[in-house]
């Protein structure tokens, strides 16, 4: 098994930074179907985001998972542009990559 996931846990400290933060996202990858296109041609292959339900500090986990190591480093320079647009945003996060070793029901 070739695949490779990059696990982000990103903590915000009210409810106003999520939401902008979330309005950011969308805008930048969601508005653009070249963006959303470049991506899964270049392997990412499933692109998920849970809030959980904590009430403070509120927690989204984002998990992306690609075809393999080489389609995540083709994909980070998307993920390069993006981050200058959330740069001034007070979040969190904790990332932790690596191939997946396990996949089953």
């Amino acid at each position: 098994m070739e695949n490779f996931a990059s696990i982000i846990t990103i903590t915000f400290p009210s409810f106003i930074a999520y939401e902008d933060w979330l309005k950011r996202t969308k805008e930048f990858f969601l508005n653009d179907n070249k963006i959303k296109k470049y991506l899964a041609e270049n392997g990412l292959q499933k692109w998920t985001y849970i809030k959980t339900d904590d009430v403070e500090p509120i927690k989204v986990v984002a998990i992306f998972e690609y075809k393999d190591k080489r389609s995540f480093d083709k994909c980070q320079s998307v993920f390069l542009k993006f981050m200058p647009k959330i740069s001034d945003l007070i979040y969190k996060s904790n990332i932790v990559r690596g191939e997946v070793i396990l996949d089953e029901i």
